[in-house]
Parts: C-alpha cells; structure tokens; sequence
C-alpha cells in the first residue's frame, strides 16, 4: 500500500482485524471545508494494540468513528476501512448492525455523556448482553452481574440497581467497559478511556484493558493524547497531527529515537526531567498550512516545509 505506515508484510502470517487505506474526511462548515483526516493508512492485526496518538483536536476521534462508521451524513469520505474483512462503508444496514453489535465495542471518553441517565446500568449492561448473544432476559442479567463483576465494581447485585448519577466517574467508566465487553468484541476501540480520572483509577482502567485483551485476544485501538497509557497498552504508535499520520512504528523505537520533530515534542512534554510543551497551537481543521502543516511550530523547518507536503518515508512523514 503507497505511503502506508504498517506495510502489507506487517500483515502476514495472521488474520487482519483493521486496515484503513487511503482515508480521508472532511466536514462542510461556515468556515470552509474541514478536513479531520487525510490519506490515513493504518493497519491492525488479530491480539495488537495500536495507539493512536495526538493533541486535542488532530482528528483521532474522527478517526475512530470511521471505524464503526459513526460519522454523521455530513461527511465526506474516501478511501477504505476494513474491519474482518469487510469493507465497513459498503456494508447494508442489517450486516452494519450485526458487526457492530458482536464484533466492535466502543468505550468513548465520557460515559456520563454516552450512558442512558434514566436507565438502571444493570439495565444497560443486560441490554448489551442480550442483543449481542440472543439471550434471554433472566440469562442477559446473569451475564451483566458477571460482568460487572469482573470489571472491578463492589458488590454488582447493589450497583446493578444503581443509575448512572449514582456512581463516580471511575465507576461509569468500567460500566462501559462492560457493556463493550457484553459482545466479546474482536476490536475494541477506547477513545481517551483515562481523561479526567485520577491516577489510582488510570491504574486500575490500564489494567483492566490489558486483562480483557489478553482474555478476549482482541485487537485494541486507542486513542490517547498520553503516552504513558500508551506505553502500558500498545506495542504500536501512530502520531497524528492535522489530519495526518506523522509517524507510526514500534512503540518503544519511536518513543526512544523519535523520527519527526513533532514526535519529539510530544516527547518533550513528558518528560520525567523538566517537561517543555511544543511553542504555538495545533492550526484549526479548516485552514491547515500548505507544505507540512507542522512547518508553523517546527524548529527545524526549512524553505520546502513551507511549500511542498512532504512524502512518507522510513516510518515518518518529514522533508528532513
């Protein structure tokens, strides 16, 4: 695949879960057309765990509902998304319905937001359970105390009658996780899973993901603006900014010899010395920089950053 970050030899030897080719979505807007992603390759194979990773605002969450297409019928795309197989763009909306419910979970990044707040989350995580697996209602709440159970809520059969008010940020959170987990999904995504949660809970999340995955063998896509998640979790990296794929690779080479400068200043924010945040602002979706649309914040950037996008080459898009 041309430009692709994870190239088709990466592929080899197990069966694909995801393989996005060629994608770009743009949004019609007041301001001009806004372009969320351009020319993403990425690819996914069965058991990895791939970070996708980025400031607020570059196009990750985008990203991720073009998986499970999310998008709303504003949008404009092309190019391909393959979950299993099969083309997610191109399915009916019988065959969508199905892939979504048994074999993609989504656990988004407020589950204040995302959970019914008039519904008991017993009732939510059954709810899950039984269209997923067909069963019935008496075995669709056996399966949610279970999972509650396993995803680390205290005493389930009191929590099950709890709603979602009732319980803290944390506790939403794993709530979630159990109604993605309700389908044993072959592909997980969980978008910003940790924000806004203290660190004794991030622990317990970080492993609790790890323990699901290695359960379930399933393939996980996270998205995250923190690297320390990231390196818990992912054995592979992919930096966005703007819309675009700036590096992608092993999660320890990239994070150890950065390729691309913004990589770099990525790093630099976390770091255990004295971290040093990257000088300007991210440029908004709708008017990103012609040449490299880093070039305005790069301290290495020269006369072809300004003027011409530059090609990917050895696993990071740079002229340098």
């Amino acid at each position: 695949m041309k430009n692709c970050p994870v190239k088709d030899s990466d592929l080899k030897g197990y069966a694909s879960d995801l393989e996005i080719s060629a994608l770009s979505i743009s949004f019609p807007s007041p301001a001009g057309k806004v372009r969320a992603a351009k020319d993403v390759y990425l690819g996914l194979g069965r058991g990895e765990a791939l970070c996708l990773a980025g400031e607020s605002g570059c196009g990750k969450s985008v990203l991720s509902l073009a998986v499970a297409r999310l998008l709303p019928e504003s949008a404009c795309v092309s190019g391909s998304v393959r979950v299993l197989g099969k083309d997610i763009f191109s399915l009916g909306k019988e065959e969508l319905c199905r892939l979504r419910s048994r074999r993609i979970s989504l656990i988004q990044e407020q589950p204040s937001m995302c959970l019914n707040p008039v519904m008991k989350i017993g009732s939510q995580v059954a709810e899950a359970a039984r269209v997923s697996m067909d069963l019935s209602r008496r075995q669709a709440k056996s399966a949610a105390l279970d999972l509650l159970a396993r995803t680390g809520i205290n005493d389930p059969v009191q929590r099950y009658r709890h709603y979602p008010h009732q319980l803290s940020g944390g506790m939403n959170q794993r709530v979630m996780i159990a109604m993605a987990l309700a389908s044993r999904p072959r592909l997980l995504i969980a978008d910003e899973p940790t924000t806004a949660l203290d660190p004794c809970i991030q622990i317990q999340l970080i492993e609790l993901l790890q323990s699901v995955k290695r359960e379930l063998e399933a393939s996980l896509l996270l998205i995250t603006h923190d690297l320390d998640v990231a390196r818990e979790l992912c054995s592979k990296i992919a930096i966005m900014y703007a819309g675009q794929i700036m590096e992608c690779g092993d999660i320890d080479e990239v994070m150890s010899v950065p390729g691309h400068p913004y990589s770099q200043g990525m790093l630099n924010c976390f770091s255990t010395n004295i971290p040093k945040a990257i000088p300007g602002a991210a440029p908004p979706l709708s008017n990103i920089p012609t040449g490299c649309a880093f070039h305005p914040r790069c301290p290495r950037a020269v006369s072809v950053c300004r003027s011409n996008p530059p090609p990917w080459r050895n696993g990071h898009r740079c002229h340098l």
